[in-house]
């Protein structure tokens, strides 16, 4: 998601070499490269790759390799990686964080995401083939094109990790080519003494007020879910850095952006062995983990390269070692014996470090409101230096950096700012460098996503800005994005739900009028670690959300060479109060951390429900300066935001480094800043007017939210607000009462189409049959460019035409035949239908297809058989790895078509785990049905998202049987 700041120096600095360049044709385009022009076009960016893919292919003929393969990550399978380790961005000039390359006698490739397509395109120079997916498929049979029968294709083996070995070598198996490891690494060999040296920093312990528990505690608590376990594992086998650092409470500089050190960690039942470069360890680091010799809690500090042979000498002899399938290495994973392995996808430490306990907690709250201090402060100062022509992209990242280095506990930003504008916000992951920045225009959309390491917690937020006077399209677009934003944030869910079931919140209201967009959703975060925390997130192969966890939620929306929009916030999975009580868990929701504005001149607010405007963001934020048990810094006093700040205290300076080092958290100027930015300008007026239309006079005077769910047990409505409740606020600023930034004001109400009343269109009267009939109980408004839907008010009788288990529905209203969702309607039962007799939990496979051919004619798609066919979709097993992303890839973009295959698949898989063969005793074990080799661990997470039908649980409808016998029925019902 954000290169290293050092690809982008040294990119830059070999392009400053290469001044043999042939002259140049001319492009339309100039920022990327065009390989069919005579001679061909070059952009700055790109690098002369030639003399090293020579020495490569040199190097592979003496290893007798046809094709070598190269990843993007580590030993470790980090997501950031160090500058020695950028193999990748070393012999293509690609700093992208995903992608895999392939080299051949001959050719060269390149396999990315869409995050990266257009970077891509920027760096590679003509050596290099582009391949638009991620697909160890695709890779696969380019390379059995690539390279004849017999030949040898070769990878280093500390570079992959288990799950994508397999996916290589079944990729490759039977086509009489061998997948070959080699271990010593051919393009280091090549690399030679240019390479960066190791790290060499201070590695140090985390002080105990920034630790959620001892590192004895954690220890403890790991050793008894190895008791616990049914399988009585010896030991534990930690690869991932993250984990180390997290479970021993130390913490180093490796990695640029993530505080974290190269180790690995055997932890079995009765000793821990931690390989690590000794000599870097301090003096206190050393002194805590040695505390406890000789003992169980004795720390044995063994050399970092002594890591696989001492594994070799353990497994010899009765003993269990669990691991985490996701981050160990096929070459770690080698030396134990099969019957001697326990795995899962995550470590039990990976796991541990996901949820965080009530210290944990509030640290990374406490961690957000300094960052949120920082990033107004950047907000102001753009809005006075934007409109003087002062500002560029790269000097805008350095001043972000700057205003959080002032702030308490500061150890540096997470990740490389993202800070774009205009057309180059269209790229998910672009960071500026000095020579390729643009200036910051009031004529163009600014995108920044930034974040800040803290001793207390790691941040990550992004805003989006317009300092003018934005397209209709670009007001509409961010307002859906942030729709999106609130709508999963308020979302209620129940307990070990996974993140993918309720991500489709986040792109409802950019669906409704034709809008997506191609990266994930969200990402855990952590405690001064990882700005990307696997496993939590809401990809198909995250774990399921549990109270204590973070995540982000970031939808966004990206035009490509016009603008890009994407709003960011942490979230904390917290137990929701529901009027109702079921099980023995509580039902779960979010509550927002991140405490920055949004950006109020692009809000079109009569796409705003009511309960949209009315949300009071984060029920802690009232507090937020309150000393806390767990705060390792008392605040002064009890800080109140109802305080009457003078107009004049808004601005200022940052705070000096007196302040900073005094007790307080923050001092009352800039407590005041965030309060008179988050508060004051939301309108009581507007909340008076809105709490009168619903429930009486406001309780009491000042409430930020007297419909919020903190403030009331009722079901939510989802009217619009009526536009004149908006119109005025005491400070004659138009008022929404959520974090709208006070930046400019919004255009008269009156200005907007959308809220005219206008005829429906007349046509010929629908004469076919209904399947009932539907009231509206939610207004929806569609896009001007949504000429399909119909407009709904609450209260209208739709007569359904059709109405398929996923997808829109269709139906007649005002002799209109048009499509709508079925979430803004109820159906109404017909009193003189008989009550359809139910089939009970059947254990016939009758309903179960048995070829591709059987399951397309169900659901009355044949006509993409022999696509799916010539694909290497030939059986039903082949069929259940479908996915949305194999869906781009075969060009299906009917979205009724891969809403209908998508389910089809997830369907088949629900066969499986739904109705164990008979006689089958064993223990389910959790884990996820997609492929694991295929999804780039990074991204703010890329995925495409799945399809999903989320109003409706699988208990509902009945299990896998009767949701694709109600799939298969959808057309002639």
């Amino acid at each position: 998601m954000h290169p290293p700041q050092w690809i982008a120096a040294w990119v830059l600095l070999l392009h400053g070499c290469a001044m043999d360049r042939p002259p140049q044709a001319a492009s339309a385009k100039t920022d990327i490269r065009n390989c069919t022009a005579d001679p061909p076009y070059l952009p700055p960016t790109a690098i002369n790759t030639t003399a090293r893919l020579a020495a490569l292919r040199g190097t592979m003929r003496a290893h007798s390799v046809h094709a070598y393969i190269v990843p993007s990550t580590d030993a470790h399978m980090s997501e950031y990686i160090a500058e020695r380790d950028s193999r990748l961005g070393w012999l293509t000039g690609f700093t992208g964080s995903a992608g895999t390359v392939v080299v051949t006698w001959d050719k060269a490739a390149l396999w990315t995401d869409s995050r990266y397509w257009i970077q891509a395109e920027r760096q590679l120079d003509c050596n290099w083939e582009l391949q638009r997916t991620t697909w160890i498929k695709s890779i696969g049979l380019w390379i059995l094109e690539a390279v004849p029968a017999g030949g040898n294709i070769s990878l280093d083996p500390f570079l992959f990790s288990i799950d994508t070995w397999n996916s290589y070598s079944q990729a490759l198996h039977g086509s009489g080519r061998t997948l070959l490891p080699i271990e010593t690494n051919l393009v280091d060999q090549v690399w030679g003494d240019q390479r960066p040296p190791p790290a060499s920093s201070e590695i140090y312990s985390l002080p105990a007020a920034f630790t959620g528990s001892s590192w004895q505690e954690k220890v403890a608590g790991i050793r008894q879910q190895m008791e616990q376990h049914v399988r009585r594992p010896t030991a534990v086998l930690l690869s991932g850095l993250e984990e180390t650092a997290w479970l021993f409470n130390l913490r180093g500089n490796d990695i640029p952006y993530n505080p974290v050190f190269y180790s690995y960690t055997l932890l079995t039942n009765s000793s821990i062995s931690l390989f690590v470069d000794e000599t870097r360890l301090s003096a206190a680091a050393r002194q805590s983990l040695r505390a406890g010799c000789p003992g169980p809690l004795c720390v044995e500090l063994q050399e970092y390269g002594q890591a696989r042979a001492h594994l070799r000498r353990y497994t010899q002899g009765n003993v269990t070692v669990w691991l985490g399938t996701e981050y160990t290495t096929y070459g770690l994973y080698g030396v134990i014996p099969q019957e001697k392995l326990l795995e899962d996808s995550y470590s039990p430490v990976m796991l541990a470090k996901a949820v965080k306990n009530a210290k944990e907690q509030e640290l990374l709250r406490a961690a957000h409101v300094r960052d949120a201090v920082a990033v107004i402060q950047y907000l102001l100062w753009l809005e006075k230096m934007v409109p003087q022509g002062q500002v560029d992209e790269f000097s805008g990242a350095q001043h972000i950096d700057m205003l959080r280095q002032a702030q308490e506990h500061n150890r540096g930003p997470s990740f490389q700012s993202i800070s774009a504008s205009g057309l180059n916000a269209a790229l998910a992951h672009y960071s500026p460098s000095n020579r390729s920045s643009r200036k910051l225009s009031v004529d163009e959309m600014y995108l920044s996503d930034t974040g800040g390491q803290y001793l207390d917690g790691t941040t990550d937020i992004t805003r989006t800005m317009h300092w003018g006077v934005p397209t209709p399209l670009q007001k509409e677009a961010y307002t859906r994005v942030l729709m999106g934003n609130i709508d999963l944030s308020r979302l209620i869910f129940p307990p070990n739900t996974a993140g993918r079931v309720v991500e489709s919140f986040a792109r409802r209201a950019l669906w409704n009028v034709g809008l997506n967009y191609g990266h994930g959703t969200g990402h855990g975060i952590g405690n001064f670690l990882s700005v990307h925390e696997w496993p939590v997130g809401f990809q198909s192969n995250n774990v399921p959300l549990t109270a204590g966890m973070f995540t982000s939620i970031e939808p966004g929306y990206y035009r490509d060479g016009e603008f890009g929009i994407r709003i960011e916030d942490v979230a904390l999975v917290v137990e929701a109060q529901t009027k109702h009580h079921t099980g023995e868990k509580p039902f779960l929701t979010f509550e927002v951390v991140s405490l920055v504005p949004y950006d109020r001149n692009l809000i079109d607010l009569s796409l705003l429900s009511l309960e949209q405007l009315s949300l009071q963001r984060s029920s802690s934020f009232k507090d937020f300066a309150k000393s806390k048990v767990s705060s390792p810094v008392p605040s002064e006093k009890e800080f109140n935001l109802e305080e009457n700040i003078p107009e004049d205290e808004s601005s200022g300076s940052v705070p000096d480094d007196a302040a900073r080092s005094s007790g307080m958290k923050l001092s009352k100027k800039w407590r005041a800043v965030i309060s008179r930015t988050m508060n004051r300008k939301m309108g009581r007026m507007a909340v008076k007017a809105l709490a009168e239309g619903k429930q009486g006079d406001v309780e009491e005077e000042g409430s930020l939210c007297p419909l919020s769910p903190a403030g009331s047990t009722e079901e939510p409505s989802h009217e619009k607000v009526p536009l004149s409740y908006l119109e005025m606020e005491e400070d004659g600023h138009p008022s929404v009462s959520r974090q709208l930034s006070s930046g400019s004001d919004v255009s008269s109400p009156g200005s907007s189409n959308r809220d005219s009343l206008r005829l429906e269109e007349s046509g010929p009267a629908y004469s076919g049959p209904f399947c009932g009939r539907a009231r509206v109980h939610t207004d929806f408004t569609p896009s001007p460019y949504d000429k399909d839907s119909l407009k709904l008010r609450k209260g209208d009788i739709i007569g359904i035409i059709e109405k398929p288990p996923v997808g829109t529905w269709t139906g007649l209203l005002n002799n209109r035949v048009g499509s709508f969702k079925f979430i803004y309607v109820d159906v109404i039962p017909e009193e003189t239908a008989p009550a359809r007799k139910s089939r009970g939990p059947s254990k016939s496979k009758r309903l179960k297809p048995k070829t591709l051919h059987e399951l397309l004619e169900r659901i009355n798609l044949q006509e993409h058989a022999s696509t799916l066919l010539l694909n290497g979709y030939q059986t039903l097993e082949d069929f259940k790895e479908l996915r949305e992303t194999h869906l781009n890839e075969l060009n299906i973009t009917d979205p009724q078509h891969r809403a209908k295959l998508l389910t089809a698949a997830e369907l088949l898989l629900d066969y499986d785990t739904s109705e164990p063969e008979e006689g089958d005793s064993s223990e389910a074990q959790p884990s996820p049905s997609e492929p694991k080799g295929d999804i780039p661990r990074d991204s703010g997470c890329f995925e495409g998202s799945e399809t999903l039908d989320s109003s409706r649980d699988e208990a509902e409808l009945g299990g896998p049987e009767g949701q694709l016998r109600d799939l298969s029925l959808a057309e002639s019902s």
